[in-house]
């Protein structure tokens, strides 16, 4: 490679990570690729939860884990706080199973909170079909997705009011005939993507 100021290179091609930059570390020259730099400030973390929930129809209810999945850097504060590291975009993704016990139906609001206040415009609603007989409940499962912009040690909360008393979140256990993992109540993983 011959000596060129930056400003006369060409642009590069499209990235696929395989690309090597030269660093200084420690006062000495190494080189790196592309993917393990992204790697290096790329926090996560998944979490899940095994428990039956119950909410409250006067006043929202976070919604707790009680497994870590797998995680770097992003963690579980009060089984409800999801807390991140540095400043930087997150992608929050989760599932919630909703079950409903009662012979009508009924809705149940989802919404975010972070550092403990509301985040506007971050409320869905759902409806949870009414029991089909006393052995066969209603279910439906919410699956969302926000990119959120936070501080270091911000955290997030995921926040849950249902219209009536008979809608919970369920877990279920595993299936030995025929055979199929158990279901949690909710799953959620975050990833810094920025």
């Amino acid at each position: 490679m011959s000596d060129q100021k930056i400003s006369a290179m060409p642009n590069a091609a499209t990235l696929d990570g395989t690309e090597v930059i030269p660093l200084v570390q420690s006062g000495a020259n190494v080189k790196a690729t592309i993917d393990v730099i992204r790697a290096y400030d790329s926090a996560y973390g998944a979490f899940s939860d095994t428990t039956d929930q119950t909410g409250n129809i006067s006043a929202g209810t976070a919604i707790t884990f009680d497994t870590v999945d797998v995680l770097d850097s992003i963690i579980l504060a009060d089984n409800t706080k999801i807390t991140v590291p540095s400043d930087g975009i997150y992608n929050l993704q989760f599932s919630i199973q909703f079950k409903n016990v009662d012979n009508a139906q009924h809705d149940a609001t989802v919404w975010l909170k972070i550092n403990g206040s509301d985040l506007p415009n971050s409320a869905t609603q759902y409806t949870i079909p009414a029991r089909k007989s006393a052995e066969i409940f209603g279910y439906n499962v919410v699956s969302l997705t926000f990119m959120l912009d936070m501080d270091a040690n911000d955290y997030v909360e995921i926040y849950w009011i249902p219209t009536d008393i008979s809608i919970t979140i369920e877990s279920l256990p595993a299936s030995v005939s025929p055979a199929y993992p158990a279901i949690p109540s909710i799953i959620s993983c975050m990833l810094q993507v920025a």
